[in-house]
C-alpha cells in the first residue's frame, strides 16, 4: 500500500503536535518544517487542511501556530490516511465506470480480494492511535 506525501507529512505534522494538545500550546509550522527537512508552503497546506477537519487550531501573531485540539488517544490512523487519501486501494474499485479503467472490470477474479483485503488493513489502522505513533 502506497500513501502520498501528503499523508506521511501529514502524520508528521500531527505527531509533532502531540505535546501541545497537553500543554496548550501552539507551536509554530517553521519550527516542525525545520526540525522535520520538510517544505513548510506544503506543511502549510496540510496543516490548514487538518485545521478545516477539526483536527488542529491556528493562532495568528508571535506567539501563533497550530496546536493540537482533539486528543492523540481518540485519534486513528485511519481518520488521518481519509483526509488524504481516497477511498480505495484500486483505482478500478473507486471508479463509477470501472470499465474505464480496466477491461476486466465486469469479470475481475480479484476484485473480491482486493476489497477483503482493504477492509482489513483499514480495521488495522482504526486500532492505532496517534498517541501510539
Amino acid at each position: 500500500m502506497k500513501f502520498s506525501r501528503k499523508t506521511d507529512y501529514g502524520v508528521i505534522l500531527m505527531e509533532a503536535l502531540k505535546p501541545s494538545f497537553r500543554m496548550k500550546e501552539f507551536v509554530s509550522l517553521a519550527s516542525i518544517a525545520e526540525k522535520y527537512h520538510l517544505p513548510l508552503a506544503f506543511l502549510e497546506k496540510i496543516a490548514e487542511k487538518l485545521r478545516k477537519e477539526g483536527f488542529i487550531e491556528a493562532k495568528r501573531g508571535t506567539d501563533g501556530g497550530y496546536r493540537l485540539i482533539r486528543n492523540p488517544k481518540e485519534i486513528t490512523l485511519k481518520e488521518l490516511i481519509d483526509v488524504f487519501e481516497e477511498p480505495k486501494m484500486m483505482r478500478c474499485m473507486k471508479s463509477p465506470h470501472p470499465e474505464k479503467h480496466c477491461a476486466l472490470a465486469k469479470v475481475c477474479p480479484t476484485k473480491k480480494t482486493w476489497n477483503s483485503v482493504e477492509q482489513k488493513v483499514m480495521r488495522i489502522f482504526e486500532r492505532i492511535t496517534l498517541s501510539e505513533i
